[in-house]
């Protein structure tokens, strides 16, 4: 055997082994977690956070994060000294058990300390009011007479241009699912001062096209040779950029933003709760889908 071929089969033999240990690493590091999240219950699935969407809990766990966690992580949990856990997967997306574990236990090895004088009852508090922070659709319920805000919401208009359940407008978005998708802060922000932020396929245009028509609508779709507009009674125009001599776009919404001067403390409040209770995550074809 030249030193060549002994030198290539070395290689291999190296690369084996570290193919090795890093399966051995990995289906360690996969029994270590199950045996950590069987250690919650004995057998069975990791639980289930007992206080989710519970107010006094996330009121509590609240004031516990600003005591323990805010100094590091932020008052607003969007990251100082260390990372922003609003947008933390194991906080946005990962399980009550894995967040749980974390908190209670601490990461060897890094400057995440273990909480461990907290009561399991506190650690699902701090749980439940970081789930609210990043999981709209983990937030407390908004209080309010839902009823009257589901009649308040086609008394003043809303279903004239939002659709819910099916029913309703298509001048603005469809608002099955708002609160899986936004905060209840931010539900109240849109509705009080829409025109702080104009998502993208609502934004008010006028076309001025070059045979003289005048086209307003809502600018839905662009690209580099073309132009969509939907019209107010629903019909589109698709419009070639090179037939297009001015277009116009408005920086205003075209929902108005006059509720906070037109409704009451109480109205504004049944409101909220009503749009709050729209947590749909999945929204089906027929119910908006031109909305999104």
């Amino acid at each position: 055997m030249t030193l060549r071929e002994m030198t290539a089969w070395t290689r291999i033999g190296l690369a084996g082994a570290v193919l090795l240990s890093t399966v051995w690493v990995g289906s360690w590091t996969i029994c270590e977690a199950s045996a950590q999240d069987a250690s919650f219950t004995g057998s069975g699935p990791a639980p289930k956070n007992p206080l989710s969407r519970d107010a006094a809990a996330v009121q509590a766990g609240r004031g516990l994060y600003q005591q323990r966690c805010a100094v590091c992580h932020g008052q607003d949990a969007r990251g100082s000294m260390a990372s922003n856990l609003v947008r933390s997967r194991i906080v946005a997306r990962g399980s009550d058990a894995a967040l749980f574990r974390i908190l209670a236990r601490g990461i060897p090895g890094t400057e995440m300390p273990p909480q461990a004088d907290l009561e399991e009852i506190q650690v699902w508090q701090v749980v439940s009011y970081l789930h609210g922070l990043a999981r709209p659709g983990l937030q407390p319920p908004v209080r309010g007479d839902v009823d009257a805000g589901r009649e308040l919401f086609r008394a003043v208009g809303c279903s004239g241009c939002h659709r819910v359940d099916g029913e309703g407008g298509f001048w603005g978005p469809a608002l099955d699912s708002i609160a899986a998708r936004k905060t209840s802060e931010q539900i109240r922000a849109d509705v009080l001062e829409p025109s702080s932020k104009v998502i993208e396929g609502f934004r008010s245009v006028v076309a001025q096209a070059a045979d003289g028509r005048r086209i307003e609508g809502l600018l839905k779709n662009q690209d580099t040779f073309s132009v969509q507009i939907l019209a107010r009674d629903g019909t589109y125009a698709f419009l070639a950029r090179s037939d297009i001599r001015v277009l116009e776009s408005s920086s205003e919404s075209a929902m108005p933003d006059y509720y906070g001067q037109t409704l009451r403390d109480e109205q504004l409040q049944d409101l909220l709760a009503f749009l709050d209770r729209q947590r749909d995550p999945f929204v089906p074809f027929d119910r908006g889908f031109q909305n999104y």
